[in-house]
């Protein structure tokens, strides 16, 4: 991939679900870094590949993709921390980050988390849409892609062409081959995330590379499509739901009937099991679920 390798972060034990990013010009950066528990893993890639980041960058702060920002930031004092504006509090007092997520995850925090610790304000570099990270021969240019979180960014590599797009896309294990949204509560919105990925495909990049997992196996503009595709279709399938109940776990299982039990027929327990570790049907659900209760009237396509 012109000198951009993934390394593995065996998010949860698990291979081949979450990866970070090396890119390299005569600067080296670290696109995402996992979660704290496993940062390990990412020191061992770094190690491997005998890179030292200059920057350590961020697609947003959820604790999967930022999780081990800080403990990294300790580890290579020279590195300069890159996140959207939004983001850069909360990496620097990760307290309410830390609680907001425990709302979602609780007593499983530290098990699946590992903590996170907060990173000094003068190493941070706030990065907003239309700047650039001159790494030296080539550059990411930095695209605002709500939707997802309203924290996050994607960023496009010039040399390559190849676009880091966090969650914007969603889910798409390269060995389970379908996409899966990433809707999580409380700041899911619909609209902006449809409109976040067409603005990525406008880009016109050579490929895309998604945290969860990797350079994707197909066209870009395939790949768009179908985010878009699902999204539009959990949508339909949640507020038909909700015209029989609200309840969360409900709405939920009928996901689970409608979505869930054809894929898992077509690709295995275990295809699904992994993914449910990046984004789970009650998670999606509910971040649908908040979505709809603040957008009352909307359609599945607003």
């Amino acid at each position: 991939m012109d000198q951009i390798s993934v390394i593995d972060t065996k998010m949860h034990g698990y291979p081949g679900i979450t990866g970070t990013f090396l890119v390299s010009g005569e600067k080296t950066a670290l696109i995402e870094t996992g979660p704290k528990s496993s940062v390990d893993n990412v020191i061992a890639g770094l190690e491997a590949e005998g890179a030292t980041p200059d920057w350590i960058i961020v697609t947003h702060i959820h604790l999967d993709h930022a999780g081990a920002a800080g403990t990294l930031a300790a580890r290579f004092p020279d590195a300069r921390i890159g996140v959207h504006e939004v983001g850069a509090p909360h990496l620097v007092d990760p307290a309410k980050l830390w609680s907001s997520a425990s709302r979602i995850y609780g007593d499983d925090m530290d098990r699946l988390w590992g903590g996170i610790d907060p990173i000094p304000e003068d190493r941070i570099e706030v990065l907003r849409d239309g700047d650039a990270i001159d790494l030296g021969g080539r550059t990411l240019a930095v695209f605002d892609t709500p939707g997802h979180a309203y924290h996050h960014n994607a960023y496009l590599d010039d040399r390559t062409g190849t676009i880091f797009v966090g969650d914007a896309l969603g889910v798409r294990l390269p060995d389970v081959g379908v996409v899966r949204p990433a809707t999580p509560p409380p700041e899911f919105h619909l609209t902006k995330a449809i409109d976040s990925i067409r603005r990525i495909q406008k880009l016109e990049p050579q490929r895309v590379c998604l945290t969860h997992f990797g350079p994707a196996d197909m066209a870009v503009d395939e790949l768009c499509d179908e985010a878009v595709e699902v999204l539009e279709r959990w949508a339909e399938v949640i507020r038909g739901a909700r015209n029989t109940t609200k309840d969360l776990d409900e709405v939920t299982d009928v996901i689970r009937r409608e979505i869930g039990v054809d894929l898992e027929k077509r690709l295995g327990a275990e295809a699904v099991t992994r993914m449910e570790q990046t984004t789970s049907y009650w998670m999606n659900t509910w971040g649908y679920m908040r979505y709809m209760d603040k957008n009352e009237g909307a359609t599945a396509s607003s």
